[in-house]
């Protein structure tokens, strides 16, 4: 998305991050779905820094968990 830039600050995730993180897990990615599967991951973390960067103190929840149910 366009208009989510990454901080100074991000932390960068690059192919070979996702596939240290793959072998640690145990898990088996192909390697041509490694370069994608780390441009998702990036573009999620940088959607998570813009909402942090928020102001939301005063925002009502639009969802409350009631523990009753």
């Amino acid at each position: 998305m366009s208009y989510l830039r990454p901080s100074a600050e991000s932390v960068a995730i690059d192919p070979e991050t996702i596939a240290l993180l793959c072998r640690l897990a145990g898990l088996t990615i192909p390697s041509e779905d490694i370069e994608p599967l780390a441009a998702a991951l990036q573009s999620q973390l940088s959607a998570i820094e813009l909402l942090e960067g928020m102001e939301l103190g005063d925002v009502t929840p639009s969802y409350t968990f009631d523990p009753r149910w």
